[in-house]
């Protein structure tokens, strides 16, 4: 009879355990974001928090951890408590970046992932009243003049990769003015601070067609849809001046199953919803991998980026 009983309680227990984590989310969820407000992936992570808590049942509350490119919020987001209330936003190439220079405190291993949202094209742009007027413009004036700046993300980031690529085609010398978020370094362009910036297109298309910048390329080989009259690099004769970044989502690795498979959920049904793409479209320029994608897609660059530091270390 007490066996019976033990038996009756243990089961209990169990049942109320799976009652309760079935009741998941019960409490509002956490967004890491590893940037200053106001960034391009702080928009993403905003827009998918709010489009998104009807699909996950749970308000999202967006925390900003800037700094060292990243490797702040990356960290916390592998470290963070793996019970299913924190995941947060990777992007790249920050994200492999770290992990090639030996620097970072998790490896891709340490997150399971929930999906790729953006992919967003790097772009060349200076200040709206630069007499710089295109790449040829820059090269020549570059080689004029000894000092010429910058502006990136920092070491290691896709601007600062963009950086390279620029300086080894057009065979001129740009020195790193690294800022702290995209905020800071559109400020450096406009203010005229820097004689170029490395960014992407959906950090300065509103800037760009307001004439605070001009755009000399984007880094592509093909046009962008958001700003379809800047040429394309490829179409300029530089097919390997190249640059993007994703964006996407990740969670600890090792969380409950039930909310890792509900985070997945929330996001691609946030993804599919019109109303998200609606207010995405003025923003985002959406690249959707599913969980398996965007892995696949991470270990890819992760091997590229352990070549690039091969030959150029920071």
């Amino acid at each position: 009879m007490k066996k019976l009983f033990a038996a009756i309680a243990l089961c209990a227990v169990v049942c109320c355990a799976g009652a309760a984590f079935a009741a998941y989310p019960e409490k509002p969820v956490h967004v890491i974001v590893p940037s200053t407000a106001g960034g391009g992936t702080d928009v993403m992570a905003r827009l998918l928090a709010k489009f998104g808590e009807k699909y996950l049942g749970a308000p999202m509350v967006v925390d900003n951890m800037p700094g060292a490119g990243g490797m702040i919020g990356f960290t916390a987001i592998a470290q963070a408590k793996k019970d299913g209330y924190t995941f947060g936003c990777l992007y790249t190439p920050h994200l492999t970046a770290h992990v090639s220079a030996k620097r970072a405190k998790y490896t891709l291993d340490d997150f399971d992932y929930i999906g790729n949202l953006v992919t967003d094209p790097g772009i060349i742009v200076v200040p709206g009243n630069s007499p710089i007027k295109d790449l040829a413009g820059l090269a020549d004036f570059a080689k004029k003049n000894e000092n010429c700046t910058a502006s990136t993300s920092g070491p290691g980031g896709d601007d600062d990769f963009a950086r390279l690529a620029c300086q080894s085609d057009l065979g001129i010398k740009l020195r790193a003015v690294p800022s702290k978020g995209s905020s800071a370094a559109k400020a450096n362009v406009m203010g005229g601070h820097v004689t170029v910036g490395f960014m992407n297109v959906s950090q300065v298309e509103a800037q760009v067609k307001s004439g605070e910048m001009r755009a000399l390329a984007v880094m592509a080989d093909k046009r962008s849809d958001k700003l379809p009259d800047v040429p394309c690099t490829a179409e300029l004769g530089y097919p390997t001046m190249v640059s993007d970044s994703s964006r996407g989502f990740a969670a600890p690795k090792g969380m409950p199953a039930e909310a890792i498979a509900k985070l997945r959920e929330m996001f691609t049904k946030t993804i599919a919803d019109p109303e998200f793409q609606e207010a995405a479209k003025e923003s985002l320029i959406i690249n959707e991998m599913d969980a398996e994608k965007y892995k696949d897609y991470l270990v890819r660059l992760q091997k590229a980026t352990d070549l690039a530091f091969e030959v150029a270390p920071w």
